[in-house]
């Protein structure tokens, strides 16, 4: 890959041989004569080396080297300063420069310090990758998708997360609400303290109570002692309310004193008990349906969702349906040690077609099914599911060959790159921000797959 410099002079007569001397290297060189349209040209082009001088009108070099930092920080640069300011170049250094170099120089010079620099950059840029590839191999982080609603998702969750207000993540069954909840307690303040999660459609009422609240001996039939209940032992942290819409209407009111007073009275008990906890609600049901029959209160309602997010199915985010088979698959993988690296291409049809009612945890059953009952590398349709006869000749006929895996990834990828340029209308750093990717890996994105 051409690696491209951009070179900063307010001076013309300095940026033709400078210009001249540093293409000798091999390397794709842009200019510019001021520090605004240095700036812009930094925004909307990815550059391996930024070479500016530090006295201009405007934006100086100080200036523009302290906005590079605020948007890319192995981006290196070297700073072109005159005798009488050195000093400020010196100061350049501290904020981030990679180095300077004194006018007049000898564009020879120039050009071994620009080489160190390019080498230096992508070190570090290398450096950034695995720090990142470490990250991703945290389940959570693996199955997250580049879908564009699912990275808005996580951008308000950037933002709301120094906060403790109320969260609720309304979804279909399946979608990842409890996955995306711990994301939020893992982005909080409170992500060294406890997380608990409290299913309430799954509990009777009163020991649901009892799991909330707590309850002191003898408050019911079995309470042989006193109990805390979760959101005593949660102090600190955040407690996890999956299934909402299941609270009868006498654990709503307990629970919206709870959340309004900040305190709570153990079922059978008198005394009032502090308490310090965020609250992560989710449901499957539309609430303001149920606002509207009564069956829940609005203004809990309004309590629980001061923060609303929608969890979009799995049919609405077809661009992740192959990241989702590729890690689950490779999850399978390893676990009843198999080697699928391959599918039949009905199989691909399959999974972009299917309606998914039961989202990511019916794919992932369906996938663990087939990794158990395939027999060598490729995964066939009839290792899938009965209903899905329809496809099943389609393996068989002359000229259908297997799909790669990996490569149906990075064409899913691809796609979604496309699409997140589309919406951020050709701005590159936006549309990272929407893929939820720095904007060194977009463009190197879009350099393996020829995104223009």
């Amino acid at each position: 890959m051409t690696t491209t410099i951009l070179l900063i002079d307010d001076e013309k007569d300095l940026l033709i041989p400078v210009k001249r001397s540093l293409k000798r290297l091999g390397c794709k060189v842009h200019t510019a004569q001021s520090g605004e349209e240095g700036w812009k040209a930094v925004t909307e082009v990815m550059y391996d080396l930024v070479v500016c001088d530090l006295v201009m009108p405007g934006i100086d070099g100080i200036e523009l080297l302290k906005r590079i930092r605020t948007i890319d920080s192995t981006l290196p640069v070297i700073i072109m300063t005159g005798v009488g300011t050195i000093e400020n170049a010196v100061e350049a250094m501290k904020l981030g420069a990679y180095h300077y170099i004194t006018k007049p120089f000898k564009t020879r010079d120039l050009g071994f310090l620009a080489l160190r620099a390019i080498e230096h950059g992508q070190l570090h840029r290398k450096l950034e990758r695995m720090d990142a590839l470490e990250e991703s191999n945290d389940f959570e982080s693996m199955v997250i998708g580049n879908n564009v609603m699912i990275q808005q998702m996580l951008n308000t969750i950037e933002k709301v997360s120094v906060s403790d207000a109320s969260v609720l993540i309304q979804g279909e069954t399946g979608t990842g609400k409890s996955m995306f909840a711990k994301l939020i307690h893992k982005a909080s303040s409170r992500a060294e303290k406890p997380f608990f999660t409290i299913d309430c459609g799954a509990l009777a009422e009163q020991l649901l109570e009892s799991e909330l609240f707590g309850h002191v001996k003898g408050a019911f039939t079995g309470a042989m002692r006193a109990r805390r209940g979760l959101l005593e032992e949660g102090q600190g942290g955040t407690v996890f309310l999956d299934e909402i819409g299941e609270l009868s209407p006498p654990t709503q009111v307990k629970l919206l004193r709870a959340i309004q007073e900040h305190d709570i009275k153990p079922v059978g008990g008198n005394k009032s008990i502090h308490i310090d906890v965020r609250f992560i609600s989710a449901t499957s049901r539309s609430l303001p349906r149920e606002i509207e029959q009564n069956r829940f209160r609005e203004d809990l309602y309004y309590r629980l969702a001061v923060i609303p997010l929608n969890l979009p199915p799995l049919r609405e985010r077809k661009e992740d349906i192959v990241i989702f088979v590729d890690h689950f698959i490779q999850k399978f993988n390893l676990r009843y040690k198999k080697n699928v690296t391959e599918l039949a291409p009905s199989v691909l049809q399959m999974f972009q077609e299917s309606p998914w009612k039961g989202n990511i945890r019916e794919l992932e059953n369906v996938i663990e099914r087939a990794v158990l009952l395939t027999e060598g590398n490729t995964m066939s349709l009839n290792y899938l599911c009965t209903n899905t006869a329809p496809f099943m000749e389609e393996d068989n006929q002359p000229g259908k060959t297997s799909i790669s895996l990996r490569k149906a990834v990075e064409e899913a990828e691809s796609r979604t790159i496309v699409q997140a340029l589309e919406i951020a209308k050709g701005n590159r750093s936006k549309a990272a921000k929407l893929l939820g990717i720095g904007r060194r890996t977009l463009y190197d994105k879009m350099d393996a797959y020829n995104i223009e």
